[in-house]
Formats: structure tokens, sequence, C-alpha cells
């Protein structure tokens, strides 16, 4: 494992992001990105990655 492999993740139980989540949405690239609490959330596999 690299430090690039290493991310923090949020779990989905959490709480899920969609339209009427009250989070920002913005586009990034083939995805949709989630602003929360100061930072991007991106759905991945069973989880959200923090951009």
């Amino acid at each position: 494992m690299t430090i690039t492999d290493i991310h923090a993740e949020h779990s989905l139980a959490e709480h899920t992001h969609g339209a009427d989540c009250g989070h920002e949405a913005v586009e990034h690239g083939d995805h949709v990105d989630y602003v929360h609490d100061g930072h991007k959330h991106a759905a991945h596999a069973d989880h959200y990655d923090e951009h």
C-alpha cells in the first residue's frame, strides 16, 4: 500500500447523498460529489470517499 492508497471513508449508513439530501452537488468528471462539512464526498462501492 502506498500513501495514495489511503483515503478517508464515510459509511453510507451515516447519510445517503442524493438530489434531496440538502448538500451542494458538484459535477466531478464521471460522477457527482456532495459538499459535506467543508469537504466533498464521492460514492465508492459501499462508502463515500472524502475528496
